[in-house]
C-alpha cells in the first residue's frame, strides 16, 4: 500500500487524507483507491472523450499530461516524458520486483519463438520461469494470461512480474522497438539478452530504418554491467555493426547434429542456438541434449502432414520472415512444390506489401493473396498493393481468408507444401475495430479431421 507521505514525496506535492492501493492507466479498471494516469490527446475528439470518461471514472488521484477545463481538484499535471520514472517509483512500492533473472529479446523476427525456447530450455534444466510477450504470460507450456500485445505497458508489465514472477528463477521478455522507445521497460535491468534479426518493419511508426535500428539498440541501456546480448551466427552483418558501438554482444555457437523437424529451417535453428547460449550464460550451466522434448510455440512453424503433402501455419508477416520461412521450406523439402497463402495488415507499413508479394512469387509455385487484419483499410486495396510487386500468372486474389484457405486446401495435389502465413497463433481477423473469430490452425485441424487424417 502506498501512503500519502510516500505519494507526496514521489509527486512532490501534498495530498491530504489519501491512501493509494493501486495504479492504473485505463479508466475502466481504476477505482477510488487508485492513481490513474490519463493521457489527453490534442485533437477535439480526445479532448471531449477526456471530459466524458473522467466524469464517470473512479480514482483517488489523477495524473494528466496537460491542463484541461474538466480537470478535477484531486489531480496533478506532469509532463508525459516524466511518466515512466514516476510510474516506476510508485510501482516499486506497490508492485516490487521479485528476485529473479531478467532476460530481454529483441529483433524484427524470432522474438516469440526464442522466448518460448528459452522458457522451455530453462525448465528442462531445472529452472522455473515465465515468459511475457506476444503469446501472453506463459509458464509450464501454457498461457496463463493473454494481454494481446508484444510488450505490455509499464504498469501492466510490473504487475505481471509481481504476480507471476514470485518463486520463479527467471523471466524472458519480448522487448519490441515500440516498448523500448516508449520506455515501457523503465527501471528494469536485464541479466542477459538476445537480438534475433533486423529487417524492414514498423516503418509506419519509426519512419526510417535508422530510427528503427536506434529504437532496438536502446536495449543496451537496460543491461546490467556483466550482461551480454547474443546474436545468431548467421547475423554476421548485424553483429559487426553492433561491435562498433558496444562490447556487450556475442555470437551464439552453432548446434551440430540432427534436430527435430521444427528446427529443420535455418531461422529456427538460429533461434535455438541463441536460446541455448542465453540459458547457459545466465545460469552458468551446460544445456543437455533435450531438444527432442521441445514443443513448438503456438503458430510458429506449426506443421501437419496430409498424404504426400505438408500444411504449415506460421506468423511470418514481414518481408524478412516470409523470405526466411519460404527459403527454409524449400531447402528442407527440396522435392515438394511450395504454395503460399498470405496477406498484409491494414494501417501498417504499406511499403512492405509489394516486397512480400515479390518474395512469395519468388519461392511459390502458386500464390493465394488474401486478407490478414485489414483493420480500417479496404482489404481489396491491400491485396492490390501486394500484387503490384508481382508478375506471375499463378496468383489468386481471394478477399475472404476462410474462402482462400478452403480453396488452397482443395487444390492440393501431391508432394506439395501449403504455407499459411501471417496469422500464426491469432484467433481472429480484425476489421474496423471488430475481432471476427478465425484461426488458421483451427481451419487446418478441421480440414484434416474431415479427411480422417
Amino acid at each position: 500500500m502506498l501512503n500519502e507521505q510516500q505519494l507526496g514525496k514521489i509527486l512532490e506535492t501534498q495530498i491530504p487524507h489519501l491512501t493509494i492501493k493501486d495504479i492504473h492507466w485505463t479508466t475502466q479498471e481504476s477505482d477510488k483507491d487508485s492513481i490513474l494516469f490519463y493521457k489527453i490527446g490534442k485533437d477535439e475528439k480526445s479532448q471531449q472523450l477526456f471530459t466524458e470518461r473522467i466524469d464517470k471514472a473512479q480514482y483517488g488521484w489523477l495524473i494528466i499530461n496537460e491542463d484541461h477545463p474538466s480537470r478535477p481538484m484531486n489531480s496533478s499535471i506532469i509532463a508525459e516524458k516524466n511518466w515512466p520514472e514516476i510510474q516506476k517509483q510508485i510501482l516499486d512500492i506497490l508492485y516490487p520486483l521479485p528476485n529473479l533473472k531478467l532476460i530481454a529479446l529483441t529483433g524484427t523476427n524470432g522474438k516469440t519463438t526464442t522466448a518460448d525456447l528459452v522458457l522451455q530450455l530453462g525448465e528442462l534444466c531445472g529452472k522455473k520461469g515465465i515468459s511475457i510477450g506476444t503469446l501472453g504470460v506463459r509458464e509450464n507450456l501454457r498461457t496463463v494470461l493473454d494481454f494481446g500485445l508484444t510488450s505490455p505497458p509499464l504498469i501492466d508489465l510490473r504487475k505481471y512480474l509481481n504476480r507471476y514472477g514470485r518463486g520463479k528463477d527467471f523471466c524472458v521478455l519480448e522487448a519490441s522497438s515500440h516498448a523500448l522507445i516508449q520506455h515501457r521497460l523503465c527501471g528494469l535491468k536485464f541479466d542477459m539478452g538476445g537480438w534475433l534479426s533486423f529487417s524492414q518493419d514498423h516503418l509506419d511508426y519509426h519512419q526510417t530504418m535508422e530510427e528503427y535500428f536506434a529504437a532496438k539498440a536502446l536495449l543496451f541501456d537496460y543491461l546490467k554491467d556483466d550482461a551480454k546480448v547474443f546474436l545468431p551466427e548467421a547475423q554476421g552483418e548485424l553483429f559487426n555493426k553492433l561491435t562498433k558501438v558496444t562490447s556487450k554482444v556475442a555470437q551464439a555457437k552453432t548446434i551440430e547434429g540432427k534436430l527435430p523437424l521444427f528446427f529443420s529451417t535455418d531461422f529456427n535453428r538460429n533461434n535455438l542456438e541463441v536460446a541455448v547460449a542465453i540459458i547457459e550464460k545466465t545460469f552458468n550451466l551446460s544445456v543437455p541434449p533435450v531438444f527432442d522434448k521441445i514443443i513448438p510455440p503456438d503458430g510458429r512453424f506449426y506443421i501437419k502432414p496430409y498424404r504426400s503433402n505438408y500444411i504449415i501455419v506460421d506468423f511470418a508477416h514481414t518481408p524478412d520472415a516470409l523470405d526466411n520461412i519460404c527459403q527454409g521450406i524449400r531447402a528442407s523439402f527440396p522435392h515438394h512444390k511450395l504454395k503460399v497463402l498470405f496477406g498484409c495488415g491494414g494501417d501498417r507499413d504499406r511499403k512492405k506489401r509489394p516486397l512480400m508479394g515479390k518474395i512469395a512469387e519468388t519461392w511459390g509455385s502458386e500464390i493465394y493473396v488474401t486478407s490478414d487484419n485489414p483493420r480500417s483499410e479496404d482489404p481489396k486495396q491491400i491485396i492490390e498493393d501486394i500484387v503490384a510487386g508481382m508478375s506471375s500468372a499463378h496468383i489468386q486474389k481471394i478477399v475472404e481468408r476462410p474462402k482462400a484457405v478452403e480453396t488452397a486446401f482443395g487444390e492440393l495435389t501431391e508432394n506439395e507444401i501449403l504455407l499459411l502465413a501471417g496469422k500464426g497463433h491469432e484467433g481472429y481477423i480484425l476489421i474496423n475495430g471488430v475481432k471476427h473469430p478465425y484461426s488458421d490452425i483451427e481451419e487446418v485441424e478441421k480440414f484434416l479431421a474431415r479427411k480422417n487424417v
